[in-house]
């Protein structure tokens, strides 16, 4: 296909979206974009060059990001937290209607360790110890702290103490004995240390994985299929001498690079250095024997269930704070962590990862940005003329209208579809009867809107892959404490269509050439 600045929709009558590039690929019509196409992209205070030049690539004018003017020109923007700094707050109530941000609200849920540990036990004890079994046992202090202790002179074990809400390695403790859990005036985390890691050369090593989620009612989650494999730079021991060596007990990148020992890696797909692709540890585990398929399908159900555990946090504030469906889309970087047993278990899930400008990080991260931007799905939100419109129309052979449609994206619903979607979220409905939803006479324009969204992502996925909604959705949603008409709506479109998309698409676009996704909006 093209590559083009701007892409016609796969639907009639919605407006076009905007495509970012790689480095490897050019766009047709040239380096620099036709001046008609004027774009502001809001980008935080150490922004990595690997997103940058993404957006200079593109040919977007970046801005920088300061509370004062934040919001006055609607687009696209980008947060990031800088080590030591917070990052932006965002009234996401105030966002205006054209403004898409790498952010949704709440997502300390899931970032925060001790958060995140109460959200993981309170599911853990709904759903049972077999289906939540990925976090190691976790005491969140000060308020454990006299079970910490118990636990402790109880067995002989050995422990690791995380500040919360750090990252980077910064503030990590090791210890056999209370004594030598530090003593803090704020909020600590401390988990049972996994003594058994899966090594490679002695080495210990973790996955960083990338996760984007483009909505929270309904759930739409996709992992990028490369990443980064973070390795230790000294064998691996688990003597009591050795417990202060964080060479050996860490893998986080800002902590080894700084050991004369490291060693970077300039060659993607070769077994060297300290740090490899996603791709060739799953060639190296393919040499060693090991069914790394299976593996992966492990870690992608750990994913659903990890972002799970912050739902419920998530689409409260989300359904109450935010106006609009467009605003918010977000990438996490998760760390997952294999024993010996080759089983899956979660470190943290980071709410802005570090994206470094090594050549093997670059190799990974650099088209998985590209895309992302693609599937978060931004719109061309400047202003043209008449004359400016005409242009980019006949520029970019586009039939469908190219101004950004705010109602496309509303949250504010009918009185038919409150009382639609209120029935179908009682406990009552069954599978059978909601499995309705997907039928082409019972589709609102709400529903148009959502599966439109659904679709236009999946068009974009080549290094991403969705991993929820998908067939089997019913067995995740169970774990969720409130399921979502859209979540249900969206499972009867995967279990109708995920087999045969272009008929689900040949509906949505007989409806969308009837403006049925604009009706009653």
């Amino acid at each position: 296909m093209p590559l083009t600045r701007l892409r016609e929709s796969i639907f009639p009558n919605v407006p076009p979206y905007l495509t970012f590039i790689s480095p490897n690929d050019k766009y047709d019509e040239g380096e620099e974009p036709p001046e008609e196409l004027v774009i502001h992209f809001t980008v935080a205070y150490g922004t990595s060059k690997t997103v940058l030049e993404c957006i200079h690539r593109f040919g977007a004018r970046i801005v920088e990001w300061t509370s004062a003017d934040f919001g006055n020109l609607p687009g696209p923007a980008w947060d990031m937290l800088v080590v030591c700094e917070k990052s932006h707050p965002v009234d996401f109530d105030q966002l205006p209607p054209e403004m898409k941000i790498n952010k949704f609200p709440s997502t300390s849920a899931l970032s925060r360790k001790d958060k995140m540990w109460s959200n993981y036990k309170r599911l853990q004890k709904r759903n049972g110890k077999k289906f939540f079994a990925f976090l190691p046992e976790t005491y969140n202090l000060p308020a454990d702290i006299k079970l910490l202790r118990w636990k402790m002179k109880k067995t002989k074990s050995i422990w690791i103490a995380k500040p919360p809400a750090a990252s980077c390695g910064n503030g990590i403790v090791l210890a056999t004995d209370f004594k030598d859990i530090p003593e803090r005036k704020n909020a600590l985390s401390v988990q049972k240390y996994i003594t058994n890691p899966m090594l490679i050369n002695g080495l210990k090593f973790d996955l960083r994985l990338y996760v984007v989620m483009t909505n929270v009612d309904p759930i739409k989650l996709y992992i990028y299929e490369d990443g980064l494999v973070r390795f230790a730079t000294r064998p691996y021991s688990a003597n009591e001498e050795d417990l202060n060596d964080k060479f050996i007990h860490l893998t986080n990148y800002s902590v080894n690079k700084d050991n004369q020992d490291f060693e970077h890696n300039e060659a993607p797909g070769e077994f060297v250095g300290h740090k490899w692709s996603l791709r060739t540890f799953w060639k190296y585990m393919e040499s060693q024997g090991h069914d790394w398929p299976r593996i992966w399908t492990r870690i992608k159900n750990t994913m659903v269930k990890t972002i799970m555990c912050g739902h419920a946090d998530i689409i409260q504030v989300f359904n109450k704070e935010a106006v609009s469906d467009y605003s918010c889309y977000k990438l996490f970087g998760v760390d997952i962590f294999l024993d010996d047993n080759l089983k899956p278990w979660l470190l943290e899930l980071n709410n802005f990862p570090s994206l470094e400008n090594a050549s093997l990080d670059r190799f990974v991260n650099e088209p998985m940005i590209a895309e992302m931007f693609n599937i978060a799905g931004f719109h061309f939100t400047g202003k043209p003329n008449s004359k400016q419109k005409q242009a980019l129309k006949e520029k970019y052979s586009l039939v469908n209208p190219i101004e950004f449609e705010p109602k496309l994206y509303s949250k504010e619903k009918s009185e038919d579809q409150i009382e639609k979607e209120e029935y179908y979220t009682q406990e009552s409905v069954t599978k059978e009867e909601y499995m309705a939803l997907a039928e082409e006479e019972n589709l609102t324009a709400r529903d148009i809107q959502i599966l439109i969204r659904a679709e236009e992502e999946l068009t974009q996925c080549k290094g991403f892959s969705r991993i929820f909604p998908r067939k089997d959705s019913s067995k995740f949603l169970n774990y969720l404490e409130t399921r979502s008409y859209s979540d249900r709506l969206l499972e009867a479109w995967e279990n109708k269509y995920g087999d045969d998309r272009g008929k689900g698409r040949e509906v949505l676009s007989r409806l969308c050439q009837d403006w049925l996704h604009l009706e009653d909006v």
